[in-house]
């Protein structure tokens, strides 16, 4: 992972937010206090960075961990490729403390649900989690930001740890709304590549235009006639012909046994961010930086191994849909770029409108800035990008 500021949030209190940020070098602690603004007009629901920063660094000496068991509650299975992640997490932990900390590790939603996780780390009755993020979008709106990069998975993974852990522009907004709900981001591990299913051929963008497509949520456009259709139903509506193509991750698309109703798939050559690994900010609080820093170390572990493992599932099911008779093609570089905008537009358009809502326009107009920049597309924030918060009120944390 790369050596970068890693922000972590200590306290929220009504008008001030104190941030305890830790070096990935583990060399040294820094505590930044700030203060909120008398302004109750500003529109950023974050306290400003322009307010006075205080910097201490504590010793270099090696500092004893007291004994501690973390508990990490997951929905993934042990076997899945989400467990191993997680097994390979907690065995460096324990490995690189001598044992000093210990896990208990809750596999298959035997805590809770994926859309319980957040609760159960937040308020403390776990201490870990493998967020998964997408289900909460409108409580921790800024960390859901355009979660798709090109031209690879490693890409996606370097992208959304510069936003959320290395800029820190962005990573301190994106801690401090985290820090709301009690917890702290880690580091994200692959989501995976995504495909184009289709009933025949389909050498580029322009082979869609006029076709039917059938789409749950996002809806490309790229001048097709979209036929609205539930994930669960994809394979028969395809197979049926109620529509010609779909999109979808090429994990979804094997596990729907998609090949078995068309037979041309085409990576997109966009990449998913999955799951960040996320603790709870009390429990962050009883590691000494030594301890910190090997977390950090396990997380970036973690990822490489999501990686390795991703690669090994394309290989072995690539020959799953040869011997099915799919031909696997790939957009070419044009079509690449032409789609990731199309795709950051749609959800930077998402993420303005719950921006809006929730009086924190400025602050995501920061995250989207960089996340184009970082990403080389071209965006820029709608006209109007402020709203004003009523005296003593706050948009962000649990909704």
């Amino acid at each position: 992972m790369k050596k970068g500021l890693i922000v972590g949030l200590a306290l929220v209190a009504a008008l001030a937010i104190a941030i305890a940020s830790c070096s990935r070098a583990g060399d040294t602690d820094t505590v930044i206090a700030t203060a909120a603004s008398g302004d109750p007009a500003t529109s950023s629901t974050m306290v400003p960075l322009t307010t006075t920063t205080f910097v201490v660094e504590t010793t270099t000496l090696a500092l004893t961990q007291e004994p501690t068991t973390v508990k990490y509650a997951t929905r993934f299975n042990e076997g899945d490729a989400g467990g191993k992640v997680i097994r390979r997490f907690v065995d460096y932990v324990e490995g690189a403390t001598g044992g000093a900390v210990t896990f208990e590790v809750f596999f298959g939603g035997a805590l809770g649900s994926e859309l319980e996780e957040l609760g159960l780390v937040g308020s403390g009755s776990v201490d870990m989690t493998s967020l998964a993020l997408p289900a909460y979008a409108d409580r921790l709106p800024l960390a859901s930001f355009p979660l798709w990069a090109a031209p690879d998975a490693q890409a996606a993974i370097d992208y959304a740890h510069h936003l959320v852990l290395d800029e820190p522009k962005t990573s301190l907004l994106i801690q401090a709304e985290a820090g709301v709900g009690n917890i702290l981001f880690l580091g994200f591990t692959s989501g995976g590549g995504n495909v184009f299913v289709s009933r025949r051929a389909l050498a580029g963008l322009a082979d869609l235009a006029g076709k039917r497509f059938g789409a749950s949520g996002f809806e490309p456009a790229l001048g097709c006639e979209i036929v609205k259709t539930n994930s669960s139903r994809m394979r028969d509506a395809l197979a049926e012909g109620a529509f010609e193509a779909t999109r979808a991750s090429f994990k979804g698309s094997i596990d729907l046994k998609l090949y078995e109703a068309a037979k041309h798939f085409v990576w997109d050559g966009v990449y998913g961010a999955g799951s960040p690994i996320v603790v709870n900010l009390d429990t962050w609080a009883r590691l000494t930086p030594e301890t910190r820093a090997v977390f950090y170390e396990a997380a970036g572990e973690a990822a490489d191994l999501s990686l390795e493992l991703d690669s090994a599932y394309v290989a072995e099911q690539l020959q799953v849909l040869a011997g099915a008779g799919v031909a696997v093609g790939s957009l070419g570089a044009e079509d690449i770029d032409t789609w990731y905008q199309l795709l950051f537009d749609y959800s930077a358009q998402g993420c303005m409108s719950r921006a809006q809502s929730l009086g924190i326009v400025d602050d995501m107009v920061v995250v989207l800035t960089e996340a184009a920049r970082f990403v080389g597309v071209a965006w820029s924030p709608p006209a109007a990008t402020t709203t004003t918060a009523a005296p003593g009120t706050s948009t962000t944390g649990s909704r």
